[in-house]
């Protein structure tokens, strides 16, 4: 190529190009004070604290660019999904979507959320992030958890101060625990024990304590837990009637007050302060052989796959869900868990003693959801195996051996392992 070629070349560059984003979307310069425009969000949320921080989030964001509006757009939590497909369908729909994070699957193949990778990538605050709330497919971003919600061990503190207790950090202690409670008259420990999602999610901190992996499953890590929640039922430590309730019904019974221990979320907080009239606390979940993981759930945050100013968007993630100062809006609002580092080591966080645990359980503990072992729909089907067998060994309807044993076959059939 000669030097006028050249000079041509250099001189369109200078002009016109611009570094190309995945899927053809240009970098934009970087957003000032005096930036306008609008930034359309997506949502289920209709609690009046989760209305309040929507508001407390974009009010943060207009302290730096008050000249951008969030429009926030409701949208049921059942009807998101189906909505936001459709609209990617006609090559339309919002800027951001904030979703329930194991729905980013079906969102990527309907292209209806964008490649957050050259966003993310070039992000200062990224290695404040834990690794379990960045959700990836083929190696490329496409939503991050700004928050997390996740299970916990509560505890009464008036049964176990009685007792001389103190709460349980292993799952041996927890079980030598048990055992004194049930001795002196009191009910042991509320969980789920449904045979869907929520059985499942409750039962992967037991499970992974003993070495469970749905990208090695193991039928002898799978027999070992099994095999502690048909000794507690059959100590009647732990009620089959689990076996019909999801999430909240076990709470529920927890704050009556005759029970020691329950396994469940920091949204459960609003009800323990309404309806328990005794003295409780929450530790991280108890270890086994092999430590213990808990799932991370709560929403992911998303650039809409057909925004009209994904750069806009991301200006706006970074600056309210992604944020130091946005994750405490969210834990002061609603409760919800911080995802970054130094928003879980501030002083609001810590000093909570009832939120406090869950927060080192993220940054200790926490687990993707659902979890990296192939095609998302297909590891929520094989988490729905798991979820059936752990039902039915608590109900008596499985051995520990052979629920395992069926687990595993289904599993490793879902995953084409």
């Amino acid at each position: 190529m000669n030097l006028k070629r050249l000079t041509l070349l250099a001189l369109l560059v200078a002009l016109v190009g611009l570094p190309l984003f995945a899927g053809g979307q240009k970098e934009k310069s970087a957003m000032t004070g005096s930036t306008s425009g609008t930034v359309t969000v997506w949502h289920y949320f209709s609690v009046a604290s989760q209305v309040q921080e929507l508001k407390d989030l974009a009010a943060l964001y207009n302290k730096s660019m008050p000249n951008v509006h969030i429009d926030y757009v409701f949208v049921p939590y059942d009807q998101l999904p189906n909505k936001i497909v459709a609209a990617a369908a006609a090559s339309t729909g919002p800027d951001v979507v904030v979703y329930n994070g194991p729905d980013v699957g079906q969102f990527v193949d309907a292209r209806a959320i964008a490649d957050l990778s050259p966003y993310w990538n070039s992000f200062a605050d990224k290695d404040q992030f834990v690794p379990a709330v960045v959700h990836s497919i083929g190696g490329k971003v496409y939503g991050v958890q700004g928050y997390v919600n996740l299970l916990g061990l509560w505890y009464n503190k008036d049964i176990l101060d009685k007792l001389g207790l103190k709460p349980p950090t292993t799952i041996d202690e927890l079980t030598a625990d048990l055992a004194k409670i049930s001795a002196a008259g009191y009910k042991g420990i509320t969980l789920t024990g449904k045979p869907n999602d929520q059985g499942e999610w409750q039962a992967y901190p037991w499970l992974s304590a003993y070495g469970w992996s749905y990208s090695n499953p193991s039928a002898s890590a799978l027999e070992k837990a099994f095999g502690l929640m048909t000794s507690w039922v059959d100590k009647n430590y732990l009620s089959r009637i689990v076996v019909t309730w999801g999430q909240s019904a076990p709470f529920q019974a927890f704050t009556v007050g005759d029970v020691a221990f329950a396994e469940n979320g920091n949204w459960q907080l609003g009800t323990a302060k309404a309806h328990a009239k005794f003295n409780y606390g929450v530790v991280p979940m108890p270890s086994g052989t092999q430590g213990a993981q808990v799932y991370l759930g709560g929403e992911a945050e998303s650039i809409g796959g057909f925004s009209k100013n994904p750069q806009l968007a991301w200006d706006f993630l970074k600056g309210s869900y992604f944020s130091k100062e946005g994750q405490l809006i969210a834990f002061r609002d609603v409760g919800s868990i911080p995802s970054r580092k130094d928003a879980a080591s501030d002083p609001l966080v810590t000093s909570d003693t009832l939120l406090a645990p869950f927060a080192q359980e993220v940054q200790n503990n926490g687990a993707l959801y659902p979890p990296d072992a192939g095609p998302v729909t297909k590891v929520q089907n094989a988490q729905l195996v798991v979820g059936q067998q752990w039902s039915a060994v608590i109900a008596g309807q499985e051995t520990p051996a052979s629920g395992a044993q069926k687990a595993v076959a289904g599993v490793k059939s879902e995953l084409g392992q």
